[in-house]
């Protein structure tokens, strides 16, 4: 099942829509709007909420609770010197890959889950997710958008 995450440049308080291939919209994303602690809903084809994404305070690296239906994730930044390193807790899956070229893979003990990868020289910030199985896909949606708010948080810094 292939994704598409299509940011636009100029919208107040990151709402967004994810089309499938296609361009049929499948999920829908509504970021905070200057509110603390920043958080994301995320919604299906129907408008029913299913994941939420608050961004903890008062850690030192970043920490995200991602609330499913079924289960809680979180979602940590951890301290490395020269390249960005996140782990999954709660889960047996795993995120890989390179925060400079933008292409993740998020993979359990013994198969992949999702292929994540940002594409170039578009306006506002798109990306495509590739999910062997569509009932992962709101875990995975939520990890793309904390991933993305990661690295807009460290270009920012």
């Amino acid at each position: 099942m292939k994704l598409y995450v299509k940011q636009s440049v100029f919208t107040l308080g990151e709402k967004f829509t994810i089309k499938n291939e296609r361009g049929e919209d499948m999920y829908y994303v509504e970021g905070s709007f200057m509110s603390i602690p920043k958080n994301f809903s995320i919604y299906d084809h129907n408008h029913n909420l299913v994941a939420r994404i608050e961004k903890q305070l008062f850690r030192f690296l970043p920490h995200y609770n991602i609330q499913l239906s079924d289960r809680e994730v979180v979602i940590r930044r951890n301290f490395t010197f020269f390249k960005m390193e996140v782990e999954i807790l709660n889960s047996n899956w795993i995120l890989q890959g390179d925060f400079f070229a933008h292409e993740y893979s998020v993979v359990s003990v013994d198969h992949p889950i999702m292929y994540l990868s940002k594409e170039w020289f578009t306006w506002g910030d798109s990306y495509e997710l590739n999910i062997g199985d569509p009932d992962d896909a709101p875990l995975c949606i939520a990890i793309a958008v904390v991933v993305d708010h990661l690295l807009i948080q460290q270009n920012n810094n």
